[in-house]
C-alpha cells in the first residue's frame, strides 16, 4: 500500500496554446532568466568601453606620420576642391607679388620694427621645438594627458609642415625677393637659401603652432588671439623683404591644415569605441 501523503497526483492538463501564453509550462520565464544570466555574463567579462586609442608616444606619431603623407591617397572630392582653390589663390596672389613688394619697400624704413621681430620669431624653429619638449616633459612625469597631448600634438605638426615645406623649397627653387630677382625667378631642385623662397618655412611654422593652439582651447577669444602671432609672422617676412606675398600665403595654409589634421585625428581617436579583451572578473567554471 502506497501512503496517500507520498502519492504522485496527476497534475491538471492545460491545452498546449493556452500554456504558451501564459507561461504556466515554465519554459517562457526559464527562458527571460537564462537570457538575463548570459547578458550579466558577457558584460562582466567583455565590457565594451569608450577607451582612448591616444598613447602620445613614438609608436603612435610613426603610424600616423603614414597616414598624413599618404592622406592625398584617400581624399574626397570636397578635399581636392579645397586644395584646388589654394591652388588657384596661390598663382592668383603671384601676379601681384612684385607690385606688393614695391608697396612695401615704399613703407619699410630699413629699421628693425620690434613688433616685425616678433612675428618673425614666432615662426622660427625654437618656439615649437621648446614648448612641445616642455609639455611633453611635464605630461609624462606628472602624468597629465592633456599636457602631454599638447605637447605631442605641437611636436608633431611642426615636424610634418616642416618637412612637406622644406621638400617644395627645393622643388621650387624660387628667388628671394631680397636677391634683386623678379618673382619669376625659379632655379628647380637647387640648394641655395636664395632660392629657397616658396613656400615660406616661418609661416608655416607659425600657423602649424597656431592653429594646435586654438584646437586644444574651448574659448572663442584664446582661439582668435592664437593666430595673432602667426599672422605677424607672416606680415614680417613680407616686410623685411625675405619672402613674397604668395609664399607666406601657401605657407600659412600648409601649417593650418597641418596642424588641423593632427588634432582631427585625435579627437576622432577619442571617441572610437571598441572592444576591451580584458575582463573585468576572470571566472574558472568547471563541470
Amino acid at each position: 500500500m502506497t501512503c496517500k501523503l507520498f502519492r504522485k497526483r496527476p497534475r491538471k492538463k492545460i491545452p498546449q496554446k493556452e500554456r504558451n501564453r501564459t507561461g504556466q509550462d515554465g519554459t517562457g520565464k526559464h527562458m527571460r532568466k537564462l537570457y538575463i544570466y548570459r547578458l550579466f555574463i558577457v558584460m562582466l567579462l567583455f565590457p565594451i568601453l569608450v577607451h582612448s586609442q591616444n598613447n602620445y608616444d613614438w609608436k603612435q606619431f610613426w603610424s600616423e606620420t603614414g597616414d598624413y603623407y599618404s592622406a592625398p591617397a584617400s581624399w574626397d572630392k570636397n578635399d581636392f576642391i579645397t586644395f584646388g582653390l589654394i591652388a588657384v589663390t596661390t598663382f592668383g596672389i603671384m601676379q601681384f607679388d612684385d607690385s606688393i613688394k614695391d608697396e612695401v619697400a615704399n613703407i619699410n624704413s630699413n629699421q628693425k620694427n620690434w613688433l616685425m621681430e616678433a612675428g618673425r620669431y614666432w615662426g622660427e624653429p625654437i618656439p615649437s621645438i621648446a614648448l612641445s619638449g616642455l609639455l611633453l616633459i611635464h605630461g609624462y612625469t606628472s602624468n597629465d594627458t592633456k599636457t602631454k597631448k599638447l605637447g605631442f600634438e605641437i611636436g608633431q605638426s611642426f615636424f610634418y609642415s616642416a618637412t612637406i615645406t622644406g621638400g617644395l623649397k627645393i622643388i621650387f627653387g624660387r628667388s628671394r625677393p631680397n636677391t634683386g630677382l623678379p618673382s619669376t625667378s625659379y632655379s628647380p631642385f637647387s640648394f641655395s637659401d636664395s632660392n629657397w623662397s616658396h613656400p615660406s618655412g616661418h609661416t608655416t611654422i607659425a600657423f602649424s603652432l597656431s592653429t594646435v593652439l586654438a584646437a586644444n582651447t574651448n574659448n572663442d577669444a584664446l582661439k582668435v588671439a592664437a593666430f595673432i602671432p602667426a599672422l605677424l609672422t607672416a606680415a614680417s617676412r613680407v616686410y623685411q623683404n625675405h619672402h613674397w606675398t604668395s609664399d607666406v600665403f601657401l605657407g600659412a595654409m600648409i601649417g593650418y591644415f597641418t596642424g588641423k589634421f593632427v588634432t582631427d585625428l585625435h579627437k576622432q581617436n577619442e571617441v572610437t569605441p571598441f572592444l576591451n579583451s580584458t575582463p573585468l572578473v576572470s571566472l574558472s567554471l568547471a563541470f
